[in-house]
């Protein structure tokens, strides 16, 4: 209920002391009680409730000062009118605070509360269908300090709605239907300090009797009809005002000087509205502001002076927007900036130095974002490096998405030559390339040209130890979108339904293919207007999520959508264009449970199910990590389900009779096996792994219709102060086993023929099934980009 800010008051005026007891009621139907709460009543009942209550409390306080209620919370039922005989019955019970509900109280009389007026400091007439404040009851509570009249179907407030009650300081008319306030609706409340008006259908010209709330500090004009630009006298002048909440509105820019009047801001929501603009020095007088929410709009840029003179602002978030790129100087004067949000939105360049003065930050969302990773990245890169307060959840959402032969990758393990390219490009087509040292070249190390032979570690001079500067053997070739031929497969939109955050969209493709296909974009044109580009994360096309389109249900929109149509090896084969015809967006019926669209459940095909990646390392405590990364495994059916309802990547359902085999191996002896349920990516880690190298091998279990080499890594320890290299191998069971044979053959001579010859079945291996026979040339081979190391081929 709306007044629990008041029962520590309540329940300290009453003496709270740990012995106190609930007084027990149970008279039914007439009345039954409960206490949730120490000196709180909870009771439901019919139209006789409050007289039974009132009597069995004046009773048990006569008998038990430790039964004493303080707040009592009354839901009646049938009763449409509240009359003064009903609460008489509660005077003498001490009551501090009142809330009366039934769904369908209409009219309060006249003086019903001056039985209870000498100690009531708190009173709630929620739920019900109030048409207008009850002036006449409340006009003799001259002590009342909170009054709850929410969700109601209150009109219009005048200048006499308040009268009598000059010391209310909590008001909250929540979700009713105001659409006029009188200039003098609140002069009788001088020392009102919290206004809730969340839920009505105020406009902008209402807000000026708010002029009159000069101690206001704390207003809440959230899910209104307030539109147009934000501008310096939306809201009147209250100098005393810190926290304002304008969330879920249609205002569409901010202006310059905008809120000139509220100049002790402290706390602006600005979530949900339709802002595209923030004209420079929007906020020039909000100097004490030190949170300002701006998610969910439609925010493209933010101007290098947008954001100055916010030298207090600490949080700040701009997530669910359309920002395409995070520059410098809009950061600049936000000297005590802890938090930044800018998750989903279209950022594809962080310019170097832009969070250069920001390493103090605390949380810092960059996920669902189209990180480009070159050059322009590097500085970026050192920064979240660097950034020492930086949760490492925040740090591992910061992925590559192009190009294509970087795409998931962790920026922070990427060193500036891997994003710039410069030392793979001279040794990508040297197969017998040393990686431990660098030919004799000119090298630019912190801008200053040098000629010397060094090694890799002395090159990377910006890398600190077990940063990833592993070198793969060759980019994988995959086409862009300009290079992709047009299919001729036709696709067409199913299902278009929108919510308060999201836009949802199925598409199909005809014919019906086993092939996977992705989203690399969507436009949106309303009423045959210019269209608009929607990030669509690369999402499934019978599952496209849109965040922060603004839908009109009165309008018809046309959707347009560009799919990848992938191989068996996630390699782009074509593009499968097409528009749906226009049609208005319906809206999801709220509460209802959301039922996806029927599409057809992708095939699982064994045949294509694959170790895709290994990454692995061993620390220097003895911790061997191996992550794991399997291809072709189907999407779940949540995937289908509203956000708020789906499984994280990490929850999904494991696919049945398919397992990952990993052993791990030294000087070609197994040392440790562990079998694991096929998902699509698989964190294991084991203990006790001191020394090195090990190969660490996975590969899927017999189960599936046809064996595939396996992908081994070795990964070991180099120095004693823990730092890691991580090398790739190709060291097989089989040369292990002959070096075995050759060292028996000074034994026994006449053995080693035959021991050659069965050690290298591999059968012999099949207990733990990590064999690696003879390599198989495929016909289109290529190599797979491991984070933490070279892979084999696959």
């Amino acid at each position: 209920m709306r007044l629990v800010g008041a029962v520590a008051v309540l329940c300290a005026l009453s003496q709270c002391v740990a012995q106190w007891r609930c007084p027990g009621l149970s008279a039914r139907p007439a009345a039954e009680c409960s206490c949730d709460l120490p000196h709180t009543l909870r009771c439901t009942g019919d139209h006789t409730a409050l007289q039974i209550i009132g009597r069995h409390l004046r009773e048990q306080r006569a008998r038990n000062k430790n039964s004493a209620v303080s707040l009592l919370d009354c839901a009646l039922r049938g009763v449409s009118a509240l009359s003064t005989a009903s609460v008489s019955e509660l005077a003498g019970v001490g009551l501090h605070g009142l809330v009366i509900s039934s769904g369908d109280i209409r009219r309060v009389q006249q003086g019903a509360f001056n039985s209870v007026a000498a100690t009531l400091l708190a009173l709630g007439l929620p739920n019900n269908q109030l048409p207008s404040v009850p002036t006449e009851a409340l006009t003799r509570l001259l002590n009342l300090d909170r009054l709850d009249l929410s969700n109601n179907k209150i009109h219009t407030l005048d200048a006499t709605s308040f009268k009598g009650i000059r010391n209310l300081t909590y008001l909250d008319l929540s979700d009713n239907q105001l659409t006029d306030i009188s200039p003098d609706a609140f002069k009788p409340l001088i020392k009102m300090t919290v206004l809730r008006l969340r839920g009505n259908l105020l406009k902008v010209p209402a807000l000026a009797s708010l002029k009159e709330a000069h101690v206001l500090r704390d207003l809440d004009l959230s899910s209104n009809a307030l539109e147009g630009p934000l501008g310096p006298s939306t809201v009147p002048a209250i100098s005393c005002l810190t926290n304002l909440q304008l969330s879920d509105n249609t205002f569409a820019s901010i202006r310059r000087g905008a809120l000139s009047g509220l100049t002790n801001l402290t706390h602006l929501n600005l979530h949900n509205n339709q802002i595209d603009v923030l004209e420079d020095y929007a906020f020039r007088h909000l100097t004490n502001l030190t949170h300002l929410d701006l998610s969910h709009n439609e925010i493209v840029a933010v101007s290098g002076a947008s954001l100055a003179t916010l030298t207090n602002l600490a949080h700040l978030d701009l997530s669910h927007n359309f920002l395409r790129s995070l520059a410098a100087e809009p950061l600049k004067s936000l000297r005590s900036l802890t938090e930044l949000l800018l998750h989903d939105n279209d950022i594809s360049m962080i310019d170097d130095g832009a969070l250069a003065q920001h390493k103090e930050l605390a949380r810092f969302t960059i996920e669902d974002n189209p990180l480009n990773c070159d050059c322009l990245m590097a500085g970026f890169a050192r920064w979240l490096r660097e950034a020492s307060n930086l949760l490492q959840t925040d740090k591992s959402a910061a992925v590559c998405t192009t190009p294509p032969h970087l795409e998931g990758a962790l920026i922070s393990r990427l060193s500036k030559n891997k994003l710039c390219d410069d030392f793979e490009t001279k040794v990508k087509d040297e197969p017998n390339y040393d990686y431990n040292k660098v030919i004799t070249n000119t090298i630019d190390v912190q801008d200053k040209y040098v000629d010397v032979e060094t090694t890799v570690q002395d090159l990377y001079v910006d890398k600190p130890d077990g940063l990833d500067d592993d070198l793969y053997d060759e980019e994988l070739e995959v086409p862009s979108e300009e290079d992709l031929p047009i299919s001729k497969s036709k696709v067409r939109l199913l299902d278009a339904w929108y919510d308060d955050e999201e836009v949802h969209l199925s598409w199909a493709v005809d014919p019906p293919s086993t092939r996977r296909f992705r989203c690399t974009g969507v436009t949106a044109s309303r009423g045959g207007g210019l269209p608009k580009h929607v990030a669509c994360h690369r999402a499934a096309p019978a599952n496209i999520i849109l965040r922060g389109l603004k839908i009109d249900p009165t309008e018809q929109y046309t959707f347009c959508i560009a799919l990848e149509e992938m191989d068996s090896t996630d390699t782009p084969l074509s593009l499968v264009l097409g528009c749906g015809a226009p049609q208005p967006v319906r809206q999801r019926a709220t509460f209802a449970t959301a039922s996806p669209v029927a599409v057809t459940e992708p095939v699982v095909d064994r045949s294509h199910l694959r170790v895709s990646e290994v990454r692995s390392n061993v620390t220097s405590d003895g911790v061997l990590t191996v992550l794991i990364s399997v291809m072709g495994i189907p999407p779940p059916r949540s995937q289908f389900l509203p956000r708020s309802q789906r499984l994280t990547p990490e929850s999904r359902y494991p696919l049945y009779n398919c397992y990952v085999i990993l052993a791990v191996l030294a000087g070609g002896s197994l040392v440790a096996q562990k079998d694991t349920p096929c998902k699509e990516t698989l964190e294991i880690s084991m203990e006790g792994f001191i020394r090195g190298p090990y190969e660490v091998c996975a590969t899927l279990s017999k189960f599936k219709p046809d064996e595939r080499n396996p992908i081994c890594v070795v990964p070991q320890v180099i120095d004693v102060t823990g730092s890691l290299e991580m090398k790739a191998g190709i060291k097989g069971l089989n040369s292990a086993l002959v070096g075995v044979a050759l060292g028996l053959m000074v034994i026994v001579v006449g053995l080693v023929w035959f021991v050659r010859k069965m050690l290298k079945k591999p059968s012999e291996f099949e207990t733990h099934r990590c064999f690696r026979p003879e390599p198989v040339p495929e016909e289109n081979p290529r190599s797979s980009y491991v984070m933490l190391t070279a892979t084999s081929k696959v």
